[in-house]
């Protein structure tokens, strides 16, 4: 049988990320009409590669936006949202005391919290790389080798650190975890044998998780 094929995506945009307020995983944050137009485009680039009705396995972070985004790709290929595997493991970055704050005030009292390669620095109360890395490593293991196709609907940060433990790129040398490059929302890694490829969208940096 194939092997397993792993379609990965960030959710559209939200009205945190165009306010530029992080974004928490307890709470809703709808898309913006950008956001909307971005699920549609990752469907419609899925329904080119996939076809209609695809046997898929569908993957979503138990987050309003990530659930809103896997909506309207599933809609687009056929799909039954319901059936939809649901999990904490493939929420965002806590951003713990920082939550729900804008950027600009965080970073008027404690500097940049943004760094080099459109990373987030952990914050207080919330979580590290590490961490990241480890609620990510139960959900690969519960997920298995099973062949087939995965779609996955998640979140920036964490993406970037699935893709990273996924596709094999260095660990961080500050961060203690391997971490894949930036892509813009709307975008599309695959993952398979072990090597990422951008299947749609591009590579270019943004901080809003």
């Amino acid at each position: 049988m194939a092997s397993p094929r792993f379609f990965i995506m960030r959710h559209g945009e939200t009205v945190y990320n165009a306010a530029r307020r992080l974004q928490a995983n307890h709470i809703h944050t709808p898309l913006t009409r950008l956001g909307v137009e971005q699920a549609l485009a990752m469907g419609a680039a899925l329904l080119r590669v996939l076809g209609d009705r695809p046997e898929v396995t569908l993957h979503v972070s138990e987050t309003g936006r990530a659930l809103q985004t896997m909506a309207m790709i599933a809609d687009v290929l056929g799909l039954d949202w319901f059936a939809a595997q649901r999990t904490h493991h493939l929420k965002e970055i806590d951003m713990g005391a920082w939550c729900g704050r804008l950027y600009d005030d965080v970073e008027a009292e404690v500097g940049p919290i943004v760094i080099a390669d459109h990373l987030l620095r952990p914050a207080p109360q919330g979580e590290d790389y590490p961490m990241i890395a480890a609620r990510l490593t139960k959900w690969l293991a519960e997920v298995g080798d099973a062949p087939g196709d995965h779609i996955v609907v998640m979140h920036g940060i964490s993406s970037r650190v699935l893709r990273g433990m996924m596709a094999g790129y260095p660990v961080h040398p500050e961060l203690g975890a391997p971490i894949a490059p930036s892509l813009v929302q709307g975008s599309i890694a695959l993952v398979e044998h072990g090597r990422e490829t951008v299947l749609f969208g591009s590579e270019r940096g943004s901080e809003h998780a």
